[in-house]
């Protein structure tokens, strides 16, 4: 392609990039084209020396470009760049992946981009040494190691809880639904309180009611003060200059991880004065027995009984706020959606029938009930870019060479919503993960990653679609959720912060008799 055809090609790109940016004003998006014409000048001489992306700004980088919705910014540029971009926020440099190359990065290469970028946040966070925003090294690898083994230690125990735990919930967040005797309520307060009880008792213990507990009170506070915080933004971890200036806004953030701090501590010792290796009857047992068989060895390479118990406050930040949100969603679309929610009915009353409730063994019969949870997860995209990642060293993706400490975006919203994939994918149809014989469709699963992958995956997954599936089976088998008359309908627009949460919304449930 010749010069020529090829600088068409890049200034129609980039009116289809800068047309919906509308609060630049004329002189920004003079400023921005110019710059992103000089670049594409100078990688046209240089095309296989430069991973490819726009010019950004000096000091800020790209950070005002990216808008309310950065993951659809990044896929307008995507048409543009391609599957890796790079670009500049404040002091780090950035590329974000999309598409196929976030499998390559995550499964082929996954050491190398299994880092986190050491902001003042994450090393703020547990000192550093959380899982969830800990440096990858040797230490991590073993903590990651030993704090999977007690999870699933637990989890696989015939004595565990989670399931009457989750029953009961569901029992009880029904009773306060049919409070409203049929009229039109918001669910937020109501779901968010209930999937806080649940993650509290599996990680702490069974509670005869659990919200007359002070501790938990006092930690379902603190989680949202975190998550409010958080998704506010911490300009710090991109400007760390910054700090001399907001000393305010830094002593705040870190009163908070210290209260989370005191709060895990004390719940902890608690456990430790009744602890008992041959009953565990949470995950903080679980963990406390693991960490009294630390062995010489893994003390030498970073660990301690602390740091293992510490874990529990990993475990319920990847099963508390997330799950919440994931069944704000839920209940709005399988409102909007009635015919799904009658196929889920039709396929509870065959299987499971209204003279007990279902069951985790219930599970591989309850096929669309299970297409369904995929595809909640795909439609709605909880973190449509993750978390953060770094690179670990210098790394090949593409033809290209990432340094080592470049912060890393994936933005999975690439792989749930591909059209090439599937087809329509704005739209809510479960029966897309089925195939003609009726039995989930597991190369679909396969097609996008709600968890993440590789060596940061969620630990939380096993536990957020066990709560899933109990929910969902749960609430249908006894009601059905309507869209107020009031409504016109349902949006899916969100506020994009920690996660995507769906705007506040009222529903109305019927009784199933």
């Amino acid at each position: 392609m010749s010069t020529v055809a090829l600088l068409q090609m890049y200034v129609v790109d980039m009116c289809m990039y800068f047309r919906d940016i509308t609060t630049l004003g004329k002189a920004g998006v003079v400023f921005l084209a110019s710059a992103s014409l000089l670049t594409f000048l100078h990688r046209l001489t240089y095309r296989n020396k430069a991973i490819p992306g726009p010019w950004g700004l000096p000091v800020v980088g790209h950070l005002p470009f990216l808008g309310k919705t950065p993951f659809l910014t990044f896929m307008k540029m995507r048409k543009i760049y391609g599957d890796l971009i790079k670009l500049q926020f404040g002091s780090w440099p950035t590329v974000v992946i999309h598409g196929k190359l976030i499998k390559e990065a995550l499964s082929t290469k996954g050491d190398a981009f299994s880092g986190r970028p050491q902001f003042f946040s994450s090393v703020s966070v547990q000192n550093g040494k959380s899982l969830s925003f800990g440096k990858f090294d040797i230490s991590w690898k073993l903590h990651r190691r030993i704090a999977n083994k007690s999870f699933q230690a637990f989890t696989n125990a015939r004595s565990n809880p989670i399931e009457e735990i989750i029953h009961e919930e569901v029992s009880y967040i029904l009773e306060e639904f049919e409070r409203y005797n049929g009229g039109a309520f918001d669910p937020h307060d109501h779901i968010y309180i209930a999937m806080g009880s649940v993650v509290y008792q599996i990680c702490y213990g069974r509670k005869g009611n659990v919200r007359a507990d002070k501790d938990f009170c006092e930690y379902i506070l603190h989680t949202q003060d975190f998550s409010t915080f958080v998704t506010a933004g911490n300009p710090v971890d991109i400007f760390p200059w910054l700090r001399h200036f907001m000393k305010k806004r830094i002593n705040k953030f870190k009163d908070l991880l210290s209260k989370g701090h005191l709060i895990r501590r004390k719940r902890i010792q608690d456990h430790l004065e009744t602890f008992s290796s041959d009953y565990l009857r949470d995950i903080t047992d679980s963990l406390i027995n693991e960490s009294r068989q630390l062995t010489e060895e893994d003390k030498a390479n970073g660990m301690s009984e602390e740091r293992i118990q510490d874990t529990i406050g990993d475990l319920f930040a990847a099963g508390f706020d997330t799950v919440a949100t994931t069944t704000m969603w839920t209940l709005l679309l399988l409102a909007k959606t009635p015919r799904v929610q009658k196929k889920i009915q039709e396929e509870l009353d065959s299987v499971v029938g209204m003279s007990r409730r279902p069951t985790l063994g219930d599970r591989r019969n309850l096929v669309y009930t299970e297409a369904t949870i995929h595809e909640i997860l795909r439609i709605i995209n909880l973190t449509p870019l993750s978390l953060p990642h770094a690179t670990t060293e210098d790394v090949e993706l593409a033809g290209y060479t990432i340094k080592k400490d470049t912060l890393v975006l994936l933005n999975l919203f690439s792989l749930s919503h591909d059209k090439e994939v599937w087809g329509d994918p704005e739209v809510f149809r479960p029966e897309r993960f089925l195939k003609d014989d009726g039995q989930i469709d597991t190369r679909l699963v396969d097609m996008y990653l709600p968890f993440s992958a590789g060596r940061r995956r969620c630990m939380g997954e096993i536990l957020a679609r066990t709560e899933l599936f109990l929910i969902i089976s749960g609430f249908l088998q006894r009601c059905t959720f309507v869209k107020p008359k009031d409504v016109q309908k349902y949006t899916m627009e969100c506020s994009f912060g920690l996660n995507m949460k769906p705007l506040p919304y009222k529903v109305e449930i019927r009784n199933r008799n």
